[in-house]
């Protein structure tokens, strides 16, 4: 059978949008934030906890956070709780008025610092990109002509007011060997057509559609619907591996179940932190604080109720089955 490429894979490895703002007034809201307002970046691991994996001198303010909460400079996961506004927001009013015109739900936001003489290895941050239902934006605040991205072998030197668009689930690296920090605003967005709009015609017109996971909106439950998606389940361990496509690959399951709490259900895995289900239609449901690229069908209704488990990536959706008891 012949293998369909990765049409995003074919595409620039980063590229500047339709949108400018002004150096000036992004410089003047860095400089209303104090020194101690920084801390170190912390990234997201596998279950959803948090890990400072990032040298000293990487230093992060979060403007958006799950919860709103200020220590979690890390970029969120699957969990109880909506992105929002941090209270280091609101010494930012133009850098507010920057996340409010960008034209799709925001996910976090955060003020990234890297010192003088400070090199990030070269890695990869999945799963994030178009195909993936949410992209990471950077509108430069403070930068020099020693800091240097290198996305997928190119080396990138972005300038303050601009914003970009880099694919960074390809190999890239991040190095300053200036005499000044560099500051980026570096925002998590859901893609949406709108968003779509702000590439450059070429690169709208090079992507399909149908390889974009842009997101969908939640479908309230009613009330009285929350107690038909009651249920007990297994779920397989790939599903708590946020960078682990569907499979089954032998490792056991973990036994949870789907019940509600402040009327939104919850999937409650055994030695677990809970996490939220969003529905958005069908009886197709996406983890709170997460994107497309994961989710699961309630398919309690027919003779045998099961719960369907998946991955997205762009046209490829992966799935596996368990039983359910309801």
């Amino acid at each position: 059978m012949t293998r369909i490429p990765n049409p995003i894979k074919e595409l620039p490895e980063a590229i500047r949008l339709d949108r400018e703002f002004d150096a000036e007034e992004l410089r003047a809201d860095l400089a209303r934030i104090t020194a101690d307002s920084w801390g170190t970046q912390r990234t997201l691991a596998d279950r959803g906890q948090t890990v400072t994996a990032t040298p000293e001198n990487w230093k992060v303010i979060p403007l958006r956070a799950p919860g709103g909460r200020t220590e979690r400079t890390d970029p969120g996961g699957p969990g109880t709780d909506d992105f929002g506004p941090t209270p280091l927001a609101g010494q930012t009013p133009y850098l507010a008025e920057v996340l409010a015109s960008l034209p799709c739900p925001l996910r976090s936001a955060r003020l990234m610092s890297l010192a003088p003489g400070v090199r990030v290895p070269e890695h990869v941050d999945t799963p994030t990109g178009l195909d993936y239902g949410f992209v990471r934006l950077h509108v430069p605040i403070v930068t020099n002509d020693g800091a240097v991205l290198t996305v997928g072998g190119v080396e990138h030197r972005w300038q303050p007011g601009t914003l970009w668009y880099g694919d960074f689930s390809r190999p890239h690296s991040l190095v300053n060997t200036g005499t000044d920090a560099r500051v980026h605003l570096v925002v998590d967005c859901q893609v949406t057509p709108e968003l779509l709009a702000l590439y450059p015609e070429p690169f709208q017109s090079a992507i399909p559609r149908s390889a974009v996971a842009f997101t969908r909106p939640e479908i309230a439950l009613l009330p009285r619907e929350l107690a038909d998606f009651h249920c007990r389940t297994a779920v397989p361990a790939w599903f708590l591996q946020l960078d682990s496509p569907a499979a089954e690959n032998g490792a056991p399951d973990h036994p949870a179940r789907v019940t509600e709490k402040d009327g939104r259900l919850l999937l409650e895995i055994d030695g677990e932190p809970p996490v939220g289900l969003v529905n958005v239609g069908g009886a197709e449901f996406l983890l709170q604080g997460w994107t497309e690229e994961r989710g699961l069908a309630l398919n309690l209704f027919g003779d045998t109720p099961e719960v369907t488990f998946y991955t997205r990536r762009g046209r490829r959706r992966r799935e596996v089955t368990r039983p359910a008891q309801v």
